[in-house]
């Protein structure tokens, strides 16, 4: 799969567009050209790149017009969610893996492979004792965070409000202990949007027929055996299967009012039914019919290349999800109190705000409740930063030629530039017009040494006055006369 670091520039193949972009990239690993296939479909053109298999491709469309309800039209200024991925992945010690009872051969010989039955047993006495979700939401707030999207119910069928109709959750486990209800009022007391993840897919539902084998050829049961056959499902399946789904949907948004719903294998109801519950609501676009969103997964599928083509030119709303700690989604006990360092985390939100898109970062809190301390300093740093440093990613309107014309990610409100930079990278604009009308460090507003010359611009960042821990960012104001209109966000 093609990787492209933050700010390295892809080789272009003929073809190339004026702003720097191409219809096709060459993969660095093999020298050979990435070319998507492009179908032509309602003026909208949708890229099919041969380097994303079919479910990461539909992950970068939609296929309907997003929603113009205005309770909705908050959402792609928002720019930073939270993603909390909790629930029964989090605690199965082994990985903290939600697909590890899905069997192939080279999972089991790597030892990370267990029957499905082992990950519902987990959770048959789970009640998470230390749970503090106002400490968790409370710092996330001081941290910048507008929305947040917390697991509902991922796909091996736990559900962690108590529902009158899923078959495992905390009903069974914690005597009904909704988990669901103080997150909302966490959410709600520090101004910040509420969205759920929930499942489309149910195993724990389809347990009895389902094929647990991710392996070509092999028949695996919940249980771990390999068999020859499964019991075939019986009439009314698929019916019984949308009526349970649609009534925990309905369920949770007439409980709970959510501000965002966001499936995943699909929504559980249609699109128009849970409109029709939550008029104003934001979707993703994991379920049939579509959604308001894009929804990128992980950072090797939010470059450039696959975002401004294929997603921005075509007026959609993006938001990559990405994985900030060690380990995976969930909390992984032996890689998850590791949280990413401040400037990384703040470098992804300033390349996803450069493209118009919105940054949901995952943590997943232990099992027990809390969350972990690495947590705690990674809010503390960005709540630091944002106290001088929000408005370049907050309140813009438009980003800037970055990675071909500029070495850093770069928003701009109007004719004002904000160029988020890396303690070692160099800050530098090519090919523009004017020169500017002032240079400064926004933290301490520090007028900077510049050189303009021959169209191109570079700035000098003195070493002690970096930031030790977070990304530095540099105001580039011109002039009245500066046209920055080409640079605007169409597609907001």
């Amino acid at each position: 799969m093609l990787f492209l670091a933050v700010g390295v520039q892809a080789q272009h193949m003929p073809g190339q567009f004026e702003d720097g972009s191409a219809e096709a990239y060459v993969d660095s690993t093999n020298g050979k050209p990435i070319v998507p296939r492009i179908e032509e479909k309602d003026g909208k053109r949708y890229y099919y790149w041969p380097n994303f298999h079919q479910w990461q491709n539909g992950k970068m469309q939609l296929h309907n017009e997003r929603t113009d309800h205005p309770d909705a039209q908050w959402w792609p200024e928002a720019g930073l969610g939270l993603f909390i991925c909790w629930g029964m992945p989090s605690v199965f010690e082994p990985n903290g893996e939600g697909w590890s009872g899905r069997w192939t051969q080279d999972k089991e010989e790597r030892g990370v492979y267990y029957p499905q039955t082992e990950l519902w047993k987990s959770v048959e006495h789970w009640n998470p004792e230390l749970y503090d979700p106002e400490k968790w939401m409370s710092a996330a707030a001081k941290a910048g965070f507008k929305y947040s999207v917390l697991t509902l119910k991922h796909h091996g069928g736990f559900a962690i409000w108590d529902s009158d109709y899923a078959l495992i959750g905390v009903r069974q486990s914690a005597n009904g202990r909704c988990l669901v209800d103080p997150w909302v009022k966490a959410c709600r007391d520090n101004n910040i949007k509420v969205g759920f993840y929930y499942s489309g897919m149910d195993w724990y539902f389809e347990r009895d027929y389902m094929n647990f084998s991710m392996q070509p050829g092999d028949i695996v049961n919940y249980k771990g055996e390999h068999v020859k056959s499964l019991p075939k499902r019986p009439p009314g399946f698929s019916k019984a299967y949308e009526e349970f789904n649609n009534n925990q949907v309905k369920e949770v948004i007439e409980k709970f009012d959510p501000d965002i719903w966001w499936g995943d294998g699909g929504h559980g109801a249609t699109l128009e039914q849970i409109r029709k519950w939550r008029p104003g609501i934001v979707v993703n676009n994991r379920g049939i019919g579509g959604g308001d969103h894009c929804t990128p997964e992980g950072f090797h599928m939010a470059e450039p290349q696959y975002i401004r083509k294929p997603i921005v030119e075509n007026g959609w709303w993006w938001e990559v999800n990405a994985i900030i700690q060690g380990g995976s989604w969930h909390y992984d006990q032996h890689f998850g109190e590791k949280v990413f360092s401040t400037d990384k985390v703040l470098m992804q939100l300033a390349q996803a705000r450069c493209m118009g898109g919105n940054l949901l970062a995952c943590i997943g809190p232990r099992p027990d409740g809390r969350m972990q301390g690495d947590a705690y300093r990674l809010f503390d740093e960005m709540a630091e930063w944002m106290e001088t440093n929000s408005n370049s990613v907050f309140g813009i309107n438009g980003g800037g030629p970055w990675p071909e014309l500029a070495s850093v990610p770069v928003t701009c409100r109007d004719n004002i530039w904000f160029f988020h930079a890396s303690k070692n990278q160099q800050i530098e604009l090519k090919k523009i017009a004017k020169k500017p009308r002032a240079v400064t460090l926004m933290a301490t507003g520090d007028q900077l040494d510049y050189v303009f010359r021959d169209g191109n611009l570079k700035v000098t960042i003195p070493e002690e006055k970096k930031s030790k821990v977070a990304t530095d960012v540099v105001i580039v104001e011109f002039g009245d006369d500066f046209d920055y209109k080409p640079y605007l966000f169409r597609h907001w």
